[in-house]
């Protein structure tokens, strides 16, 4: 079934994620997409690479959704299905803002590495809590709205900014190899607004920061 195929399944399951597609290695064999709602991106990596590429997702619904897309597709809590994966190691494992939405997201990454083949990434993308709409809420309006998506997604567990991101990842035993802001916002006045800041608020035009990190081998 195409990633294409995907408009009777709920919009915040339906993302494509195109952006993230260039950030996963073109020479992988196999690849696991945590959090992989209804396969649709799963199944761009599979065009891209032909690589083999599990699942895994905790609605149940769509999970059963990506079983027509992905190799396999494994239902429940992410650490808990990565920690039931046997025998089987990934030259990418994904991340496509999810880690937000774990407790424990040190811990995953955790997990992750030890499912990793020796040149294997993790991938990932984060929301910016410091992004300009982000700040405009806190700063000026002196809110912190719960939305049904976005950074201020209701189901957001932990918030990252550029430099928690790596330290996130460092400390979880990750050499971050590439960060960068995507979903750039645009427009005059940002870009005034910006200039006028010497720099101090770079961050805020990117709504989330892509990253490909390794483990660090210990032996």
């Amino acid at each position: 079934m195409s990633a294409k195929s995907l408009d009777h399944v709920e919009p915040y399951f339906r993302g494509l994620r195109h952006e993230m597609l260039p950030f996963v290695p073109d020479s992988i064999s196999t690849a696991l997409d945590v959090g992989c709602g209804a396969g649709g991106f799963g199944a761009m990596i599979k065009d891209k690479t032909s690589a083999e590429v599990w699942g895994i997702e905790i609605n149940q619904e769509v999970g059963e959704e990506a079983k027509a897309r992905l190799d396999k597709v494994m239902l429940g809590d992410a650490i808990e299905a990565m920690r039931s994966i046997s025998n089987k190691r990934f030259d990418a494992i994904i991340f496509n803002d999810v880690l937000e939405h774990i407790a424990w997201p040190d811990e995953a990454l955790r997990v992750a590495a030890t499912l990793l083949s020796d040149s294997g990434v993790v991938v990932a993308s984060i929301p910016n809590i410091r992004y300009f709409r982000a700040l405009k809420q806190i700063l000026i309006r002196r809110d912190f709205p719960w939305e049904d998506s976005g950074v201020f997604d209701r189901t957001h567990l932990r918030f990252f900014t550029e430099k928690s991101i790596v330290r996130l990842f460092e400390s979880s035993g990750f050499r971050i190899e590439r960060i960068e802001g995507i979903n750039a916002a645009v427009g005059t006045k940002l870009s005034i607004a910006l200039f006028l800041t010497f720099g101090l608020f770079r961050d805020a035009r990117y709504l989330q920061y892509a990253v490909v990190a390794s483990p660090i081998q210990t032996s």
